[in-house]
């Protein structure tokens, strides 16, 4: 075997002992591990050289090695094997579960980060739909009690939002289908940029003494769709992963109020940061996202895509020495059934 080779295999075979034993792991363990094909003083001698280069660390004087950042880098871009597809049993599991809410745009994204979570036993990362000019894409209003409806507003690319609002007058069926069509006839399809103060000032006088009823209902739904524009972080599995001791509590924490801060989040993956552009699934290993409350972690996330544009992400958070080969057939599922199902709703 050539020597470069040699010290690939030798690097995958300790980062693949590592991830499941958290163990730093000695050249006869590894000899023994790779049936002595080669003798334990080349390993040893290849680890020293992967140590010199950057690829292993040695905790300990006496102790085995541990992979690096740059370690795990280079073995998840070249080194890393493992199936690209998740069984057809699971994928249709996750399938039923998911369409049950495709209907319900908050708890879906609710439900699918559940299920990653479930799946993968580390911290699942959702975000929902989030568009800078979204437009109203759907408008209904229904009856709820004598003096109440409730508003629900769709926006592009898939965010429903949803409010109840108490009128004073007594309402009716007919009197709430008139509302709902002068909602629906103002509304559709109109960029959100447009729905400034004079766009509501123009309303009340188109409809003059109806504008009693329908004020608060335009001022919900302006807060429906102001709402709609913003990027929202859902997140589940903390507690298995803090029972696991997985993070310590401290860890866990800090990751957690990294992740709440939206502003923060959006731009760790987007644009601006070129995290976006480096492939289908994205990748980051300890400090590459230049962010303290991260190191020690690695990220995994997949955009999703919804009416032919990008709706959100989808993504785990685990230890960096987590088994990226196993979990990332399962964000690319995730990515690929919930941007499906979304595209079905919006019907494109």
């Amino acid at each position: 075997m050539e020597p470069r080779a040699r010290k690939l295999k030798i690097l995958a075979s300790i980062i693949e002992s590592y991830v499941l034993t958290g163990e730093p792991i000695a050249s006869k363990a590894l000899a023994e591990a790779m049936q002595n094909a080669v003798s334990s003083a080349t390993i040893r001698n290849d680890m020293a050289e992967l140590v010199a280069s950057g690829y292993l660390e040695q905790p300990h004087t006496s102790s085995g090695r541990i992979p690096s950042q740059r370690g795990y880098r280079l073995y998840v871009d070249h080194l890393m094997m493992g199936n690209h597809e998740l069984p057809l049993e699971l994928q249709g599991e996750i399938d039923r579960r998911l369409a049950a809410f495709s209907y319900d745009p908050n708890k879906f994204l609710e439900v699918t980060a559940s299920l990653i979570a479930e799946q993968t036993g580390l911290l699942a990362v959702v975000t929902n739909p989030a568009d800078q000019h979204p437009k109203v894409t759907n408008a209904e209003l229904m009856l709820i009690g004598t003096h109440s409806v409730m508003l629900l507003i769709m926006t592009s690319p898939a965010t429903l939002k949803t409010r109840v609002c108490r009128l004073k007058p007594e309402l009716t069926p007919e009197l709430v289908e008139k509302l709902r069509r002068i909602i629906r006839e103002r509304l559709l399809d109109v960029p959100t940029e447009n729905m400034n103060e004079q766009f509501f000032t123009e309303t009340a006088v188109l409809y003059g003494g109806l504008w009693e009823l329908l004020e608060p209902l335009f001022a919900a739904a302006r807060e429906c769709i102001e709402e709609s524009g913003e990027m929202q972080v859902i997140m589940e599995g903390q507690s298995s992963m803090l029972a696991r001791g997985v993070f310590a509590e401290w860890q866990l924490a800090g990751i957690m109020d990294f992740m709440e801060k939206r502003g923060a989040i959006a731009d760790l993956l987007g644009e601006g940061n070129g995290f976006a552009n480096s492939g289908r699934t994205c990748i980051l290993i300890g400090n590459e996202s230049h962010r303290p409350e991260l190191e020690g972690t690695g990220m995994i996330t997949e955009r999703y895509y919804g009416g032919g544009q990008t709706a959100g992400w989808i993504g785990v958070v685990g230890p960096t020495r987590m088994n990226y080969a196993k979990l990332i057939p399962y964000i690319d599922y995730f990515a690929g059934a919930v941007g499906n199902m979304l595209r079905e709703v919006l019907g494109d």
